[in-house]
């Protein structure tokens, strides 16, 4: 960034705009810092700056009152004809008026982003705010109350919707979805009251994700968007159905473990809704829920195939049978599957009397290959003798299996592998593996390289 200092020889002659636009990039601390250090003619030009930005860092520097302060004398200060973007980290208790006020302002000057984040809910977004935000492409709400018009006037032009930690029904959410026809992206984490919710946005040239974070109400979701890209899901088992002639790209489903049965109806239900995605995250729960069981009288696999998925992650924690049969079984209905990536974190396979009499041998005597897998990880792998059953039935199938590779635990900061058993493993994996070119590699760290790790990261939940 360069600054403009009051250097006697300077000659600078800019247009009024782009004397404004200097701040304009600036988050509004740095620019009323920065004025301090600029030539006199550029000293108010933090007065016309866009950007209002109040993040966590100023939230925990001042206290509620003081930063309330700051920010009213911002408004108050402000000169310019536009304010871009308003965000804000404040617990509202007992400043309501001055949140009012600034809204107010906002809806004066073609605010395009707002996010506001409470921490506390008792302030209300009223409706009039929502009929005024004319140009509104951005908004981000977490402990409030939202009012909205049955028709609104304002956000027609809304391509991000997220909202945190509020109350919000089926009316408002419909609402929503039927008058925001430029929608991109909704996120709704930790919100309550809601049920059901009905995604019916066939007239939405541009809707592309969806992501639902431990909404603990939600029993059901309904999806008809023919343009959804992807699809992220974390939280108490639920119905999802999807409509016929969508074809997400990508789904991401992770449950939580549930002591409640489980109807496989629902989950065959929900595996041929999403069988036509390339990439694909899920917990245990899917696998057990299509496993071998006696269907239409007849013990028997699920029907199913997911003829288009090139990359599987499989985070095993909360399995509660799932074990390397079931696995294999699972990919063999993956023909296109290029990279699998398996977080073990703690789950052992539990092979008992039901493995030994029926699925071992039904597994040794499995003749399918996986002619298209490339790579795989196996984080958390403690080389026990279950863990080793899975990489034997895979080594012995990857006809083209370029890498395999262990990335093992560690205890206070150390890894739990021991160097002394590497010479018997190498021999042992050579033993299995089908195709002379794999690799197999131990990892001490988590792999680096960008091609070796999965799309969808295990801590995209806790960047809501």
């Amino acid at each position: 960034m360069v600054i403009l200092k009051n250097h006697s020889h300077s000659h600078v002659n800019l247009p009024e705009d782009i004397i404004q636009n200097i701040f304009t990039f600036l988050p509004i601390k740095d620019a009323i810092a920065t004025s301090s250090t600029v030539a006199s003619k550029y000293k108010r030009s933090w007065r016309h700056n866009r950007r209002l930005v109040f993040d966590i860092e100023l939230y925990f520097k001042y206290n509620d009152q003081n930063l309330a302060k700051i920010v009213d004398h911002v408004f108050n200060s402000h000169e310019g004809a536009e304010i871009e973007t308003f965000q804000l980290r404040i617990n509202p208790y007992g400043i309501e008026v001055l949140l009012k006020k600034w809204l107010q302002i906002c809806t004066q000057k073609n605010l395009e982003e707002l996010d506001l984040h409470l921490f506390q809910s008792n302030f209300t977004v009223e409706f009039s705010v929502f009929n005024a935000l004319h140009k509104l492409k951005t908004l981000k709400l977490a402990r409030c109350v939202i009012e909205l018009p049955q028709i609104p006037n304002g956000l027609k032009f809304l391509k991000t919707l997220c909202l945190h930690n509020l109350h919000i029904t089926e009316d408002v959410f419909d609402i929503l979805i039927k008058h925001c026809k430029m929608l991109q992206v909704v996120d709704l984490v930790q919100c309550f009251t809601i049920e059901k919710l009905n995604l019916i946005a066939r007239e939405h040239k541009y809707f592309k994700k969806l992501k639902i974070v431990r909404c603990q109400d939600l029993k059901e979701i309904q999806i008809d968007s023919p343009t959804l890209h992807s699809f992220f899901y974390s939280g108490n088992f639920l119905i999802v159905r999807i409509a016929q002639g969508m074809q997400l790209y990508e789904a991401s489903l992770i449950f939580i473990p549930s002591k409640n049965y489980i109807q496989s109806s629902k989950l065959e239900a929900l595996v041929n809704d999403i069988s036509h995605v390339s990439i694909l995250t899920i917990t245990p729960l899917l696998i057990e829920g299509i496993s071998a069981r006696i269907r239409d009288g007849v013990f028997r696999e699920a029907q199913y195939c997911f003829m288009n998925l090139r990359e599987l992650q499989l985070l095993m924690e909360g399995g509660m049978f799932c074990n390397p049969y079931d696995i294999t079984m699972f990919l063999k209905n993956c023909p296109s599957l290029t990279k699998l990536f398996i977080d073990l974190d703690g789950y052992q396979f539990d092979l008992g009397v039901y493995w030994e009499m029926h699925q071992k041998h039904l597994l040794e005597n499995c003749d399918h290959k996986f002619t298209q897998l490339n790579v795989v990880v196996l984080r958390n792998f403690k080389f026990l003798p279950a863990e080793l059953e899975l990489v034997k039935a895979i080594l012995q199938r990857a006809t083209i299996l370029e890498r395999m590779i262990f990335v093992p635990p560690k205890k206070k900061g150390r890894s739990m592998f021991k160097s002394e058993d590497a010479p018997r493993y190498d021999e042992l994996f050579c033993s299995w593996r089908s195709s002379t070119r794999t690799r197999v590699m131990l990892h001490e760290k988590c792999v680096e390289m960008t091609f070796l790790n999965p799309t969808h990261s295990k801590s995209w939940i806790d960047a809501c």
